[in-house]
């Protein structure tokens, strides 16, 4: 599925940062692609085995990863998880938006392996 039109994703703040060096930038993709997925699936993982307060901290580290690639869709999601798992509250919508932030990543990485050919 290309959704290259469509880039759930904004790069300009690490373009910003590397100075439009393209490498760097490659060097960034390589890394949300290949740390991401390990985190995304243990959050699914306590979220399904109902462990809040585990699925909250993997929750936090995906945030300035969302927050750096501006994936805006899913920025108050993921500190929803966070917030929810912490306080154990709203856990009955927890477990969608985790799927739902899955999902979105997952895209992303898609998308991200497209455009630098990973």
């Amino acid at each position: 599925m290309s959704t290259a039109g469509e880039r759930l994703y904004d790069l300009s703040l690490i373009e910003e940062m590397s100075g439009g060096d393209e490498d760097f930038m490659k060097e960034m993709a390589e890394t949300f692609v290949s740390s991401v997925p390990p985190v995304v699936e243990m959050m699914i993982h306590y979220s399904k085995t109902q462990e809040w307060l585990k699925m909250a901290d993997e929750a936090h580290s995906l945030k300035s990863n969302i927050d750096t690639l501006q994936i805006v869709c899913i920025k108050e999601d993921i500190r929803n998880i966070e917030r929810n798992g912490k306080s154990l509250m709203d856990l009955d919508i927890t477990p969608q938006l985790v799927i739902k932030v899955a999902g979105v990543l997952n895209t992303a990485m898609e998308q991200m392996k497209e455009q630098y050919h990973l």
